[in-house]
């Protein structure tokens, strides 16, 4: 077989199996709902839970691309914030079972007409898809939630094909190994809220960054030198991943001790290929060379989030990883050393009063 139709039929089979694992584990919890008697409970998506995120914190709760963890399942008005509105009533009849679905696509038309390696355009775009589940439906356990998302990006990467330059212009290009078309699975796990919506806890399939080391309000620009993420984070360990296209087995706690102060801390497995999206995000393997964990905590102080504050909102953050694994050293690559860490200060002042 030529090795072209060789590699383009491989393409086929892990997108064939990404989808077919979204689809199913959809189904399946689809099928363990209870049949008849009714719903004893408000759809974890429709109501309005205390402690919630300020709309700083989460913009958009109906995208979800690079959306924080603690915005996943917060309610929203589709009429107003969606492109579908409800679907003919698909959404509310999702709602009454528990299912908050959420899409958006991204596109980005840009191109490179002097300096660079080459003048030259390029498309790139990213369909997100999630789904949001309630399981207090099936276990009735409140606050319990199931969310899952995938995401196909396709196009080049104008950087990559014509600039040559080290921060990607392109924040909708999010394909592994510079690929062209590539759909991949992303987040799966299990989340729990606890005491009003104060403590949450989640564990699955996660990418760090979306918790730690972020800052939503840079996710508006475009060009990676103005990174919502430190891009030098995953370049001095790259299983400090973000999705898409990566995500790593994990468990995490976030704890808003008040409305201002919260605390958070994690760990996730060092699987270098999975925080690269490996197989299409489905390289489940805990080992592949790697034998440590990434832990990591974050402090973060929020001001003028609140409702009725004055002046610009904004939030400063004090973040810390350490990563176990055995790191190659610079002075001597033949000598490997154990564990690497890194302390992170951030600060951002949003422009909406």
């Amino acid at each position: 077989m030529p090795l072209d139709q060789h590699i383009a039929g491989r393409h086929g089979e892990g997108a064939a199996a990404i989808l077919a694992t979204f689809l199913y584990s959809t189904f399946v919890i689809f099928l363990l709902l209870p049949s008849g008697g009714g719903f004893a409970a408000v759809a974890y998506a429709q109501a309005q839970p205390p402690n919630r995120p300020s709309s700083v914190r989460c913009p958009s709760l109906a995208n979800p691309r690079k959306m924080h963890i603690e915005c996943v399942g917060q309610p929203f008005d589709v009429i107003e914030e969606t492109l579908t509105k409800d679907l003919m009533g698909l959404r509310t009849e999702l709602s009454q079972l528990g299912i908050t679905p959420i899409a958006s696509y991204t596109t980005q038309l840009m191109g490179n007409p002097s300096g660079g390696q080459s003048q030259g355009f390029t498309y790139s775009g990213t369909l997100q898809a999630a789904i949001v589940w309630d399981l207090y439906k099936l276990l009735h356990v409140p606050g319990l939630a199931f969310n899952i998302d995938a995401h196909w990006a396709t196009g080049q990467n104008l950087s990559n094909e014509y600039i040559g330059n080290s921060f990607q212009v392109q924040s909708a290009y999010n394909s592994p190994g510079n690929g062209t078309n590539n759909l991949i699975m992303g987040e799966i796990y299990v989340q729990q809220q606890l005491f009003h919506n104060s403590l949450m806890i989640a564990a699955g399939r996660l990418a760090t960054t979306s918790t730690f080391a972020t800052m939503p309000v840079l996710t508006n620009y475009i060009n990676g030198g103005i990174n919502a993420v430190p891009g030098s984070l995953s370049i001095n360990d790259a299983t400090f991943t973000s999705h898409p296209p990566g995500v790593e087995w994990g468990t995490q706690v976030l704890y808003n001790i008040t409305p201002a102060w919260q605390v958070a801390s994690g760990v996730f497995n060092t699987n270098a290929r999975a925080a690269a999206g490996g197989k299409g995000g489905l390289d489940f393997v805990f080992q592949q060379g790697n034998q440590g964990v990434l832990s990591v905590t974050q402090v973060t102080y929020f001001f003028n989030h609140r409702q009725g504050d004055t002046g610009l909102p904004g939030q400063y953050a004090l973040d810390g990883f350490y990563d176990s694994s055995r790191f190659n050293r610079l002075s001597n690559p033949t000598s490997p050393k154990s564990g690497t860490y890194n302390l992170l200060w951030h600060v951002a002042a949003d422009g909406v009063s």
